[in-house]
């Protein structure tokens, strides 16, 4: 019998639901029952799948509002930010998700993808003072201008194999 799987969505640009498209696919692939949260419906299944983007180093705030109204969950988080994910600011991210699951469920893992970030605030950010925590500066800029091609075909790739990874600790 397959397992079944509930997953939560929230995409603002659509880099996460490139990600949560992928990821869905794959749990089909390979037997399992995903059903996608329709708004205002509770989360009925044990095993969640959280599709977020990243606000202020944490859930977005719809995912952190359904999180809050959950618990006994075993949840993997699959997230798109503007930042690398091999990063001190990804470890940031994937440490903060993890402890904002881990209040009343269960994390099961996070990962993480680049993600499109707006290239309308650069000049701004620019013109901050530099010790200024929102300063952009060159890395900063060649970062958000990589961030525009992303997430891709690897990025989608990597979200399957980490998927694979860790669907086998759903009970």
């Amino acid at each position: 019998m397959a397992k079944n799987i509930t997953m939560l969505v929230s995409s603002r640009t659509g880099n996460t639901r490139k990600i949560a498209n992928a990821v869905k696919d794959e749990l089909e692939l390979h037997g399992y029952r995903v059903h996608e949260r329709d708004k205002g419906e509770a989360v009925r299944t044990e095993n969640v799948i959280i599709c977020f983007w990243c606000f202020k180093s944490r859930f977005d705030p719809l995912n952190a509002k359904l999180l809050e109204d959950m618990a006994g969950k075993r949840i993997l988080a699959f997230g798109t930010f503007g930042g690398y994910p091999e990063s001190v600011y990804g470890n940031k991210v994937r440490a903060n998700v993890t402890a904002d699951v881990d209040k009343h469920n269960t994390c099961l893992g996070v990962f993480l993808s680049q993600g499109k970030v707006g290239t309308h605030n650069i000049e701004k950010r620019r013109a901050l003072p530099h010790d200024d925590p929102h300063y952009l500066d060159d890395a900063g800029v060649a970062r958000i201008m990589e961030s525009q091609r992303h997430p891709n075909e690897n990025d989608m790739q990597r979200a399957k194999e980490f998927l694979l990874e860790h669907v086998r600790f759903f009970a």
